[in-house]
């Protein structure tokens, strides 16, 4: 039976609607305290978003506890604070990962021998490695971290996409451009951090950023749950 509140949390997404625009509007005329009180109520609005829904994911809820505490680190002007905030994020992409193998047919390593995955693959790999090669000399020593944490990333977004190929349905496409529009907010963060801060890259970054999180709590909002997912994967990939 659905909880008496989960109605009402339908119609938190307009307040998330409205927190973007006044944020969005912060950051563009570089009105700092507008800006930065509204960011870190994004993701909290988005959890009890998620709340409307009866049979909710933990392991989601605890992806955008991850995703709201790196939120706030990477708002720091203490260089080892935002490091964290990339760690945070990194256990984020975990969980999304964990989530998302459980729903494809097959192993992880079973992926790669599926039509068209090392295209996928390449496409990703190719970009990460071009932004390897823009923020290596501003990294210095931090490149091999940045290049693991980079390669999560960009993993996700990979299974993301296969997933969409698998069951083209509205909700996997929306994970999909999700995950990409992590990816490119993510890439644009560190070219932030290590090349320099233009004013159109924190833009981007930003709106990247917030597509990607209302996409991503989107496709959570309407998978199909309660079932045993790992079985049915199984069964289906040994019927081939």
């Amino acid at each position: 039976m659905n909880s008496p509140l989960s109605a009402p949390l339908k119609y938190v997404v307009y307040v998330f609607y409205a927190i973007t625009v006044i944020n969005v509007i912060g950051l563009l005329n570089e009105v700092k305290i507008i800006e930065q009180v509204t960011k870190p109520m994004l993701v909290p609005i988005l959890a009890l978003y998620y709340c409307s829904r009866k049979d909710r994911d933990s392991s989601y809820l605890l992806a955008l506890l991850f995703s709201w505490a790196g939120n706030l680190m990477i708002m720091s002007i203490d260089f080892s604070t935002v490091l964290g905030g990339f760690i945070s994020f990194w256990a984020t992409l975990l969980l999304f990962s964990d989530h998302i193998i459980k729903r494809l047919k097959g192993n992880l390593l079973d992926q790669f021998k599926k039509k068209n995955s090392w295209i996928v693959a390449s496409i990703f790999g190719l970009y990460l490695s071009g932004i390897i090669l823009t923020v290596y000399k501003g990294a210095g020593m931090l490149t091999p971290a940045i290049l693991f944490y980079g390669t999560t990333l960009t993993g996700t977004g990979f299974l993301s996409v296969l997933l969409w190929f698998e069951k083209k349905e509205k909700i996997t496409l929306s994970l999909a451009f999700g995950m990409i529009l992590l990816i490119l907010s993510g890439s644009l963060l560190a070219v932030k951090l290590f090349v320099g801060n233009k004013y159109f890259i924190e833009n981007i970054t930003r709106m990247c950023y917030i597509s990607a999180q209302f996409l991503i709590c989107y496709y959570f909002i309407n998978v199909v749950s309660n079932v045993n997912e790992k079985q049915m994967k199984n069964i289906n990939y040994g019927s081939k």
